[in-house]
């Protein structure tokens, strides 16, 4: 009987381990890195736990998901089979604990090796998540965390208020094929180019508003989700007393579709903003609209991932927005145990020609950018192209994976953009040279324990010409400039 209960066991962490293939990306496509491997199950042990519930694996170890791909009901009954978990006929409760602690250093960020700018931080995330379970029909998650830096306090007896609600929502399911969401929640598609929790940064993201899940087939969900940024403000026209909502918004519209070994998305993503107050009056809005489409497709040991996503609207300086952009991946599993090789590209549109009547920098919303154009987060996914190479090693033990990337900008007189989407460096229209530099990231992640593992990485980036302010006075500096850090994370 041991011996069943200890292969049944095996058999559903695998399970859940290829459920969980989504990294910072979604089940079904392809990781930015590969995942960890699940610790091995020693045969002369007692049977472990069942997993963390909503478990979701990130190339620094287990996470939790459960929007996007990974989209699970807090309506359905939890597995009783694991820790903190109790059911009661058609009641079922599960508390889930989280904490991450990182250290990260960075050296350089200005380029200039003249001035002295190196940083060494440590911070943690601590999470409570509870979810509640009843008839099949109702759910609701509670999720609290406190985020932040050590050494912060200004006493060892003070206590800064960095306790506050990540994610707190109601699930109903309506019918067999209807979900719907209403609260502050997590929201994550495609491989997070566009939309990501940020799980990386240790507050990470989330979105108040409704969302819907329609699944009128197998393999077939239609998503729907209207999200407010900024509460509207009710503003008095002096002229006439008529009213103007301001405010800003964010809906979309997903559908995605999986069969065998084949899928395909489209999407139709909406950024309304309006940023007229009681002090400024009435200002244009940006109103923001991009379409894309999204494909899947595993070749033998081969598998594939391409995007593509094109954006139309205003601005507020009343320009007309027209921007574009593509991403292409492929791995290769190769036929030596635990090795792979992966290469990568990717573009977006920029704009060197500002105040011309059409802005043509591409917008990368609400994107998890730390997993796409190096982990040194000194690119977006705005005026850029991107190439990567990555070779991994994957093992019981050990996961070791090298990434090598060459970035350059779009339009070489376009702003450079950081990782959050800031200005880098500001456009100049003297600027000819458009090579933002080559970056070199070594990573390594160690499962301690199903529950428990440890990462480290430590990156080198080396500026290209766009970065030296000696041809146009605007730019950096060309020094190398460095990054690293460790981080423990450990989930129930």
């Amino acid at each position: 009987m041991r011996g069943l209960a200890l292969v049944l066991v095996v058999v559903a962490q695998t399970a859940v381990a290829q459920e969980g293939r989504a990294m910072e990306a979604e089940d079904g496509g392809v990781p930015s890195a590969p995942l960890p491997p699940q610790a091995p199950v020693d045969a002369g042990a007692a049977a472990p736990a069942a997993p963390t519930f909503d478990l979701a694996m990130t190339p620094w170890g287990p996470g939790r998901k459960s929007s996007g791909e990974m989209f699970h009901s807090a309506a359905a009954p939890v597995d009783p089979n694991g820790p903190l978990r109790w059911r009661w006929n058609d009641v079922s409760v599960a508390v889930g604990l989280q904490y991450f602690a990182r250290v990260e250093g960075r050296d350089n960020a200005d380029f200039n090796a003249v001035a002295r700018d190196f940083a060494v931080t440590a911070d943690h995330r601590a999470r409570v998540t509870g979810r509640v379970s009843a008839f099949g029909k109702v759910g609701a998650v509670l999720e609290l965390q406190d985020v932040r830096g050590w050494g912060t306090e200004p006493s060892t007896t003070a206590l800064l208020p960095a306790a506050a609600l990540h994610q707190g929502f109601v699930d109903l399911k309506a019918t067999s094929w209807l979900d719907v969401r209403v609260g502050r929640q997590e929201l994550s598609y495609g491989e997070d180019r566009l939309i990501g929790n940020l799980d990386w940064a240790q507050t990470a993201r989330a979105f108040d508003g409704v969302f819907a899940r329609l699944s009128p087939m197998e393999g077939l969900t239609v998503d729907a989700f209207g999200m407010m940024l900024k509460p509207p403000a009710f503003l008095a026209d002096a002229g006439g007393g008529r009213f103007q909502s301001s405010g800003s918004y964010f809906t979309g519209a997903y559908a995605r579709y999986r069969r065998g070994k084949l899928g395909g998305d489209v999407y139709l993503l909406g950024l309304l903003e309006d940023p007229a107050t009681a002090a400024t009056g009435f200002l244009p809005d940006h109103n923001r609209l991009t379409m894309g489409a999204r494909g899947l497709a595993t070749v033998g040991p081969v598998a594939l991932v391409g995007e593509g996503a094109l954006q139309v609207g205003t601005n507020t300086a009343k320009e007309r927005i027209f921007a574009g952009a593509f991403a292409g991946r492929a791995t290769w599993t190769l036929p030596v145990a635990g090795l792979y090789l992966m290469a990568d590209v990717s573009g977006a549109t920029g704009d060197g020609t500002p105040g011309d009547g059409t802005d043509n920098t591409f917008n990368q919303l609400f994107p998890t950018a730390h997993v796409h154009l190096g982990f040194i987060d000194y690119a977006a996914w705005q005026n850029v192209v991107g190439a990567r190479g990555t070779v991994g090693l994957r093992k019981p033990f050990m996961h070791v994976w090298l990434d090598v990337l060459h970035l350059r900008a779009w339009d070489p007189r376009g702003a450079w953009y950081a990782a959050n989407g800031s200005v880098f460096i500001p456009a100049s229209a003297l600027r000819t040279n458009g090579v933002m530099g080559n970056e070199v990231d070594l990573s390594v992640t160690v499962p301690l324990h199903a529950s428990v593992s440890l990462a480290g990485a430590f990156g080198l980036f080396l500026p290209g010409g766009m970065a030296d302010p000696a041809a146009t006075g605007v730019g950096r500096g060309t020094a190398p400039s460095t990054w690293g850090f460790l981080y423990l994370r450990a989930q129930l």
